[in-house]
């Protein structure tokens, strides 16, 4: 019984589809056993492995088979305008003046005459002034659809904390042959001196700062290696910090959050708090939403937050034969201050390919995905306050709810219209009771997102994880991961401090390169480069499994401060010949393969080398691990 139903399982096939086949089966009657709410909420979060968009000639498309045997298909569509369309060319835009205005006249008038292709000469435009009072950003890309803007080697530089390009309510609109840059101080270095009794950081002269460049953020830098110390110290002063650092003058900044910090170190300085992106998809559900944006063939050499920032697509994204890193000319040490990519509500067909991300102070790609804590039940359980991304939750949505563990308790329908209550909670009335507490966690099936392609990319030199994959039916294949602060992949959802991601559902780990990875610096668990796991409520680590499907194969690890693979918080997983390399060089022969809190897991073929790489080790908390005796 057990067996038949594992196999219709394996198959894929619905939960009810392998009851109904057990249930034929079996000699005596018996009804097949219910599936358990782990199993549950996967299969119902990895159901959509084939993108609904139809493919034309040209379109991006991608496929291939994922460790559960299903066919996966991922769809990108690239800019169809009418075969007649006309071509619409930016005017000149003499020196000194300000680009914002000729930029919107040529906008105005793709629109009128539904233009197929918007040209932008070779050239530096500076965006000096806003199209509207509060705009968003400093170049509003509204409604716009079937469209190309090419730059022949273009620069577009801002000079606001503030969005570069704002994308809302665009449809397959491709963005090629720019580059993006910030007439700001972004980022600068200093050294940390010991002045009349307490540390002061000094900026070096060549970044120069006034004492209304604000320091957000400080880490421990290895200037002559222009690297990040894996480890190294660190210094959050988020606006409204009790001890926010005051200027001295002379490029001198003094707090008493300094304490930490080593004098004759050198450190980088982050003069933004999450600032401007210099790309930003950003749109609500609707019939307008956003999809099918392409980014090929540009260029991000510095942004006060994020380089690219999807939130709130519907689907359709390809980031693709692209640049993030610094200026060349060294007067930046940093490109982007916080992640590179990052796709928090992002739909499903996602494409990273082919793209060099280098030197930002945050991770390189996090594929996100939106948890919503509930702040209280009001009305016996019909109303529930929710916080974090609840705006995004319609009439009709059905909700999924999760305990501390991350594991699915029920699932039932909005039925009223979400009412704002300031700030970012929301009161939502459901269609029925719910018996939930504060502290658990929701997730909008109408938001789950699904499909995505991270693929010969190289992510180096960053203060950074590489990537943070929390989304099912994916692949991360023939990427090259060199000098990180922390470790490489994560695989996970986390409900507890992060509240995001959905699980690593049905997710291939194949063919990847990694050299020279830092370290995770939380107690949670014997972090890997390569680690799968579950974050709980209280910080903790998921001791029930929130990833399922997942194969860890022919990676190659050269020299890591911490472990090869963990696996953790996961049922289903296959880690396989895969190479570890002088592991393990913080602490000399501890275990490079872990597994803990997981079941059915397959290690073999792999290979160990290095005095500093340990063996194997399987917790008692794992069950239904098949060992690789020869490690």
């Amino acid at each position: 019984m057990r067996t038949l139903h594992a196999a219709c399982i394996g198959l894929l096939c619905s939960t009810l589809a392998c009851a109904l086949s057990a249930s034929v089966a079996e000699d005596a009657g018996r009804a097949a056993p219910e599936p358990d709410a782990f199993e549950t909420w996967s299969t119902l979060a990895s159901a959509e492995s084939v993108s609904p968009a139809r493919a034309a000639e040209g379109d991006f498309v991608r496929q291939w088979r994922g460790p559960d045997g299903r066919e996966i298909r991922l769809v990108v569509k690239r800019p169809r305008p009418a075969a007649d369309a006309p071509v619409v060319r930016l005017p000149p835009v003499p020196d000194g003046e300000d680009a914002q205005p000729y930029f919107q006249r040529a906008l105005a008038e793709v629109r009128e005459r539904k233009a197929g292709r918007l040209l932008i000469p070779r050239g530096t435009y500076v965006f000096k002034s806003l199209a509207e009072k509060n705009a968003p950003g400093h170049l509003l890309l509204r409604d716009l659809s079937d469209l190309s803007i090419e730059g022949d080697g273009a620069t577009l530089v801002f000079t606001r904390d503030l969005h570069g390009l704002f994308l809302q309510r665009a449809r397959r609109v491709r963005l090629s042959g720019v580059t993006l840059d910030y007439a700001l101080r972004t980022v600068s270095v200093a050294r940390a001196e010991r002045r009349d009794g307490e540390n002061v950081l000094v900026i070096d002269p060549r970044y120069l700062v006034t004492g209304a460049d604000a320091v957000r953020y400080v880490s421990e830098y290895d200037a002559a290696a222009q690297r990040w110390v894996p480890g190294g110290k660190r210094v959050l002063l988020p606006p409204g910090h009790a001890d926010s650092a005051r200027y001295l003058g002379e490029q001198a900044w003094a707090s008493p959050a300094f304490k930490t910090l080593q004098p004759g170190q050198r450190y980088t300085v982050f003069h933004h708090w999450y600032g401007g992106q210099a790309i930003r998809i950003e749109d609500v559900p609707g019939p307008q939403q956003s999809e099918d944006i392409v980014i090929e063939g540009v260029t991000i050499h510095s942004a006060p937050g994020m380089g690219i920032l999807a939130y709130g697509l519907r689907r359709g994204l390809a980031i693709v034969d692209s640049r993030i890193e610094p200026r060349a000319d060294g007067s930046s040490p940093v490109s982007t201050s916080y992640d590179a990519i990052h796709v928090q509500l992002g739909g499903g067909d996602v494409l990273i390919a082919g793209n060099r991300i280098r030197r930002q102070g945050d991770d390189g790609i996090n594929l996100n995905n939106p948890v919503s804590p509930v702040v209280r039940s009001e009305d016996g359980g019909r109303a529930l306050v929710l916080g974090a991304y609840s705006r995004f939750i319609r009439q009709g949505d059905m909700l999924a709810f999760f305990d501390g563990q991350g594991q699915l308790s029920e699932q039932v329908r909005v039925g009223e219209a979400p009412k704002p209550l300031g700030g970012l909670d929301h009161r939502v009335v459901l269609e029925r009771p719910v018996d939930v507490a504060s502290g658990s966690t929701v997730r909008d099936l109408a938001l789950l997102s699904a499909r995505f392609d991270v693929s010969g990319n190289t992510i180096e030199d960053c203060h950074c994880h590489g990537l943070l994959a929390q989304w099912p039916n994916g692949r991360i294949e023939g990427n090259t991961f060199r000098h990180l602060r922390a470790n490489a992949i994560r695989l996970l959802t986390d409900v507890g401090q992060w509240k995001e991601g959905i699980g690593a559902f049905n997710v291939s780990v194949r063919g990847n390169e990694f050299t020279d990875i830092g370290l995770d610096t939380a107690p949670l668990l014997p972090w890997g480069a390569i680690t799968v796991y579950g974050g709980a409520r209280g910080g903790r680590l998921a001791t029930e499994p929130v990833n399922r499907h997942i194969e860890i194969v022919d990676n190659r690890i050269r020299g890591a401060e911490q472990g090869c693979v963990t696996v953790a918080s996961a049922r289903d997983v296959r880690v396989e010949g895969n190479r570890c390399e002088a592991t393990n060089r913080q602490s000399p022969g501890k275990p490079s393969l872990q597994v803990l809190q997981a079941g059915e897991v397959v290690l073999r073929g792999n290979r160990r080398e290095g005095k500093s790489s340990g063996g194997l080790r399987v917790e008692s908390t794992a069950a239904g691990v098949s060992a690789q005796v020869d490690y």
